[in-house]
């Protein structure tokens, strides 16, 4: 058996994101071995397990100094296995923070032995929003770095790490034409508007978040707003979603499903969203769905964010076009009054519909980067740590 490809993910965004990519390089160079941390899509592909996935979904500066020694003891973990099994590649996907932290460490380890593992990043630190340093350490520590952004490789030029851009896969599964093109706010006759709540993937943010949206519902119910509420979520939160409504009184008038279908039917029908900040922005804009963002996280988070973040950047379609797709609310700005004052706005505004699907057609534009599709963008940025591999199956097949 040829040498295996280890592979890290850390939250159910970067499990999606590193299936397809584990996909995407099969496809090019052959069945390979995987071994690593994942999630459910991960393992569905072939991924063996060491360790569970579940240790890095930690989120905020304070929440990730109390769980320092926990994820550090993780990484050394990692970097003894990953030597053990000699593997022909290292990719780790997103969880940025712990990804170098593992990165440096095994560079470390492997230059002290003799050993060269190179190392391959997916999703680029967010320089242009904060942090601009912080390019010098994954420059270090990396021999890659595929981003999802077409202006990012330019952050990395002169630096000894090579940078390539492998278009976004989100921008890959958009069909615009199954967007409905008339507006609730356009349609006098229309009594019930659809209302899509993204409350978040991780634990910390569906506490703080999704109680201030099922407020907002309230404050809409009570101004006579009909709504039909759709709640997609992961199956990591599921049951915690379900119970955090449950107590709030109001869980028969929200639906709440799990899974990729039922993400794409909320995008697809949905008039209007709440959404935390995220990836999942970037989604409701490429579908055109008009909306607000917020989050919230603990005070020590919010202080220390506030000085090292560019705010106006924290939201994907907003620093991507240059321009403010969503409002953004950020912890004491993020109240049920707030919530549910955008969401009215946006029932009252009949360009809403037009304006969001402009926004959707420039993102789509901007995050193909005029490529073919996003497996053969990928499996381009790879060939300089797997081009061997193809050599070698091709000759096995002689």
């Amino acid at each position: 058996m040829s040498a295996p490809i280890f592979i890290l993910a850390g939250e159910p965004s970067g499990d999606a994101l590193a299936a397809r990519m584990m996909v995407a390089i099969e496809t090019k160079y052959g069945k390979q071995n995987w071994i690593g941390v994942g999630g459910d899509k991960m393992l569905a592909q072939g991924l063996k397990p060491l360790a569970d996935m579940d240790q890095l979904s930690i989120v905020g500066f304070s929440a990730v100094l109390t769980a320092y020694s926990k994820l550090s003891a993780l990484a050394d973990n990692l970097v003894g296995q990953i030597v053990a099994h000699n593997p022909k590649l290292v990719m780790t996907v997103d969880a940025k923070g712990f990804s170098i932290r593992l990165a440096a460490r095994l560079k470390r380890r492997t230059t002290r032995t003799n050993m060269h593992i190179p190392i391959v990043h997916t999703v680029a630190p967010t320089v242009w929003a904060w942090g601009a340093w912080r390019r010098h350490k994954f420059a270090r520590h990396l021999d890659g770095l595929l981003c999802l952004f077409p202006h990012e490789p330019a952050f990395f030029e002169g630096l000894d790490v090579k940078a390539s851009f492998i278009s976004h896969p989100e921008a890959w599964a958009i069909e615009h034409g199954l967007k409905k093109p008339a507006f609730a706010a356009q349609q006098s006759h229309m009594e019930t508007h659809k209302l899509c709540l993204l409350p978040g993937s991780r634990r910390s943010e569906v506490s703080l978040l999704l109680p201030r949206m099922l407020a907002a519902l309230d404050i809409l119910h009570e101004q006579g707003i009909a709504l039909d509420v759709t709640l997609p979520t992961v199956s990591t939160v599921h049951e915690q979603v379900e119970h955090i409504s449950a107590n709030h009184g109001i869980a028969h008038d929200i639906s709440i499903n799990t899974g990729r279908e039922a993400f794409l039917t909320a995008m697809i029908t949905a008039d209007v969203m709440m959404a935390a900040s995220g990836t999942v922005t970037l989604q409701t804009a490429l579908h055109a769905v008009p909306g607000v963002v917020c989050y919230a996280t603990s005070p020590l988070s919010a202080f220390i964010g506030r000085r090292l973040v560019n705010m106006e950047n924290v939201v994907l379609p907003n620093a991507l076009l240059g321009r403010p797709i969503y409002p953004f609310l950020f912890q004491e700005q993020a109240t049920p009054q707030a919530l549910a004052a955008s969401v009215q706005n946006i029932l009252a505004d009949e360009q809403a519909r037009s304006k969001a699907s402009a926004s959707a057609r420039a993102l789509t534009d901007m995050m193909r980067g005029g490529g073919n599709n996003f497996d053969d963008m990928v499996a381009q940025a790879m060939t300089p740590w797997l081009a061997t591999s193809l050599k070698d199956n091709r000759s096995e097949k002689a």
